[in-house]
């Protein structure tokens, strides 16, 4: 019977496959995972605290004209032409490599925001209308332009909208209350806000009263 040697491939093993494979499963789902597990431990820090967290104030955007509302499409298709382009001429093979890392880097970024996000607020607390009244000097007067209810989400956990005009900020400001007092506020209504600036940037509300107090109040720097 003649001798046969037992046939053996050179090429890449199942093993080699697999550890493709595997590489490619954490690329995709390991930088998620990655983000809401900081997600969730923030979560954890904060619900730790004696106190809810401030309220932050958000500018409501304000637009120009249409040229506002198209660029944000016009400038993803663009990216999504450009990226098809790209692909063609150079390949999958030569194009994956940056694409993951843009992947990465991308799922990074957020979770950076996030903890940016949790610093810029550490040691802000939201103290609602049942606390002593702090020294009128902190107070800024608003006006409320519009108040709605919005209900929980993942993001939030819902209450009322409201959108404020505070003296000495030119933009209208939008804050998302859960008090039970805010729900019976309306439009044209007049509030007294106690604002903090964030370590970083922004400002947030610490305390709230339906009337202002009847000493001047200072104006927003």
């Amino acid at each position: 019977m003649p001798f046969t040697e037992p046939l053996t491939s050179s090429g890449p093993g199942p093993a080699g496959n697999g550890w493709t494979s595997q590489r490619t499963a954490w690329l995709l789902f390991g930088p998620p995972a990655f983000m809401v597990a900081v997600r969730w431990l923030l979560q954890l820090m904060d619900d730790r605290q004696s106190a809810v967290p401030a309220l932050p104030l958000v500018p409501v955007s304000t637009t120009a004209g249409t040229l506002d509302l198209l660029w944000p499409v016009a400038l993803a298709l663009a990216l999504l032409v450009a990226s098809g382009l790209v692909v063609y001429r150079l390949g999958w093979r030569r194009v994956m490599p940056v694409m993951g890392a843009a992947w990465l880097l991308l799922w990074l970024a957020g979770s950076g925001a996030q903890v940016e996000r949790h610093i810029n607020r550490q040691g802000l607390v939201w103290q609602g209308m049942a606390a002593a009244a702090p020294a009128p000097q902190a107070w800024a007067r608003a006006r409320v332009v519009t108040a709605q209810f919005k209900p929980a989400s993942l993001r939030s956990l819902g209450g009322t909208e409201l959108v404020l005009q505070i003296d000495g900020l030119a933009v209208p400001h939008r804050l998302l209350m859960g008090d039970a007092g805010a729900a019976l506020l309306k439009p044209g209504d007049m509030l007294a806000l106690q604002l903090v600036p964030g370590r970083f940037s922004g400002l947030f509300v610490t305390r709230w009263q339906a009337a202002p107090p009847a000493s001047p109040l200072k104006p927003i720097p």
